[in-house]
């Protein structure tokens, strides 16, 4: 038996349901069941914060009075059929919760397992923050002044910022209601993968390193081992079934991919460039290897085995480790 918090409690007096469930057939005979214990405090819960919002907005009380992070910190807690909210005595800065740069590393990672599915940008949000959504805090979801939960909005910034760096494609001809990892988006996600099978945690929100770069070090690391044209083969070998057939009808194109990389990822990684020099010099090689043909890219797409890699990932084997 779940043991509820007095709040619980309160509410569950305090709202009282009629003609709950909801019949939405009126012209069809439907019995209506009872609501589980639990679902019924849900429902009134998610009522109860309908009616609240509907009388801010008939009163006009749009703009609050306190913060959302400093209710944070007041301690909130029930007496009989009451409800204190106590402000501290003094507030202090809580921050605003996960960064758009904790989401990088992650967001590369969630596209490279969903890489075939080929879901719109909101859906690739909403099914994204749900996957981390034990790795983020209320703070997170807090609603910003547009009325976007900001954790979706930082979602956003991270794309935006990866796409910039050419970690993901520009997607003209879906004017960019989607996001697709481009080839150096692939590699990085596959090294992002391998490395992080090794924790406990593959959606980890790690604290962003201190320094003058907008993309996080876990990410320009990501191709410090694939500098030599075999290493670069078999990264992608890695994440490929075996014997694929890209690997020899597109030889060339690899060769010229791998060319550009080598100085895309340098870029990545040079301090004395600023962020406009980085972000245009990357750019201006992913339009050169988005010449390198659709049908590149299309076969590159179909020969990923995620499904392989996650299992592989699962018993504590790299793909590399897996015998030919």
């Amino acid at each position: 038996m779940t043991i509820r918090t007095p709040l619980e409690n309160l509410i569950d007096d305090f709202v009282c349901l009629q003609n709950f469930p909801l019949v939405k057939a009126p012209d069809l005979f439907v019995s209506r069941q009872n609501l589980p214990p639990s679902k019924r405090l849900d429902l009134k819960i998610e009522l109860l914060k309908f009616v609240l919002d509907r009388l801010q907005h008939d009163l006009h009380a749009e703009n609050a009075e306190v913060s959302f992070e400093d209710f944070m910190q007041c301690d909130v807690n029930v007496q009989g059929d009451r409800l204190f909210i106590a402000a501290p005595s003094q507030f202090v800065n809580i921050g605003t919760g996960t960064t758009s740069k904790q989401l990088q590393a992650p967001l590369l990672l969630f596209l490279l397992l969903n890489h075939q599915e080929r879901y719109k940008v909101l859906d690739i949000i909403q099914y994204f923050v749900e996957q981390i959504r034990n790795e983020l805090t209320y703070l997170d979801f807090k609603k910003t002044k547009t009325g976007v939960i900001r954790c979706f909005t930082n979602t956003r910034f991270a794309a935006h910022v990866l796409r910039n760096y050419g970690l993901l494609k520009f997607t003209h001809r879906d004017a960019f209601k989607t996001w697709e990892l481009s080839l150096s988006g692939f590699l990085v996600a596959a090294d992002i993968l391998v490395k992080r099978r090794k924790t406990e945690n593959l959606w980890e929100l790690r604290l962003q390193d201190q320094t003058p770069f907008e993309l996080v070090q876990e990410i320009r690391q990501g191709c410090e081992e694939i500098k030599s044209f075999d290493a670069f083969v078999a990264r992608l070998s890695s994440i490929c079934k075996p014997d694929a057939e890209i690997f020899t009808t597109f030889n060339d194109a690899l060769e010229e991919a791998h060319y550009l990389l080598q100085e895309y990822w340098a870029i990545l990684s040079d301090e004395t460039k600023t962020h406009e020099e980085r972000r245009a010099v990357s750019l201006e090689r992913l339009t050169r290897l988005e010449g390198l043909g659709e049908p590149f890219f299309q076969e590159l797409s179909r020969c990923i085995q995620i499904n392989d890699l996650l299992r592989t990932t699962v018993q504590g084997q790299t793909p590399e480790e897996l015998p030919s």
